[in-house]
């Protein structure tokens, strides 16, 4: 039986089927949407075992953050149910046609929540349909494992609310204190005259990280080579922030695989910044950020 320890945090498919194979009860496979988009797609067919996970189940959405996290005991129950305990290490997939990206967030919330193994799949549904074509239906059966409460511990280190971005923006350019940021929209929005960007923010489009070829991630040593030319200092803390928190989670991820210790998302994003922010504190226009 392969240990979960051993398990790496990108799965290719031929990984995720070898795993499926042993049958080890302590690895759970997670479809995650955000907002049931995919609901019916997955009772017509998903990868064997999966259970469908709504990360949005349990959430409140506002004006300023659509996408918040979701109430404590809520979670914990639905976590429990899906058959998912703390020992556990879960598998994340989505149907994204270009890279991940409902499984970053997922990926974002877990280890929010408290959740240590998680790995995603490279490339998710559509790549597992080319490559392995193993479907099942949700009539599915499969051995009931015992179930264990899943508890909630909280790591509020993986997130940065409005008060906290305005007072790390608010420092000195040159401050030792003031945390980079870098914003994983794609251009037409980060240069643009009606949106903008945050004072001295790092561009890096979530775009970039995958293979157009095959929408995989790239290698670690592309992907540390895009962090860098992009201004990021990987063995320093790092906020990152997109549009509504999707692909900023994407963005964290791809840090922890490279090694970047601290990197929290803003859970607002730039829906709550250009609502909130003072008017000087949204740079506009196609002008280069500051890097420091």
């Amino acid at each position: 039986m392969t240990s979960t320890k051993t398990i790496p945090q990108v799965l290719s498919c031929q990984e995720l089927k070898k795993l499926l194979q042993v049958s080890s009860p302590s690895v759970v496979v997670l479809e995650a949407d955000a907002g049931k988009q995919v609901e019916a797609d997955f009772k017509a067919g998903h990868i064997p075992t999966a259970q469908y996970f709504d990360q949005l189940e349990y959430t409140t959405p506002t004006a300023f953050m659509p996408r918040g996290l979701p109430d404590v005991k809520s979670f914990e129950d639905y976590l429990t149910r899906l058959g998912v305990s703390n020992e556990d290490h879960i598998v994340l997939y989505d149907r994204s046609p270009a890279g991940f990206f409902a499984a970053g967030r997922a990926w974002f919330l877990l280890k929010t929540y408290g959740v240590d193994n998680v790995s995603i799949l490279n490339g998710g549904f559509h790549a597992w349909v080319r490559e392995i074509n193993e479907i099942e239906t949700s009539e599915a059966s499969h051995p009931k494992k015992e179930k264990k409460k899943f508890i909630v511990k909280l790591n509020e280190q993986m997130v940065r609310y409005f008060d906290q971005m305005i007072a790390n923006l608010s420092l000195e350019a040159n401050s030792p204190e003031r945390v980079q940021v870098v914003d994983a929209r794609p251009p037409n929005l980060f240069y643009s005259a009606e949106a903008g960007h945050m004072p001295f923010a790092l561009h890096l489009p979530y775009g970039s990280l995958f293979d157009q070829a095959n929408q995989h991630l790239k290698p670690n040593d592309q992907l540390a080579e895009i962090f860098q030319k992009a201004g990021v200092d990987l063995s320093k803390p790092a906020i990152y922030t997109c549009q509504g928190g999707i692909t900023a989670s994407v963005m964290a991820f791809v840090a922890h695989l490279l090694g970047q210790k601290e990197h929290p998302v803003y859970m607002g994003s730039f829906i709550e910044w250009q609502q909130r922010a003072p008017a000087d504190m949204i740079i506009k226009g196609d002008i280069k950020p500051a890097v420091s």
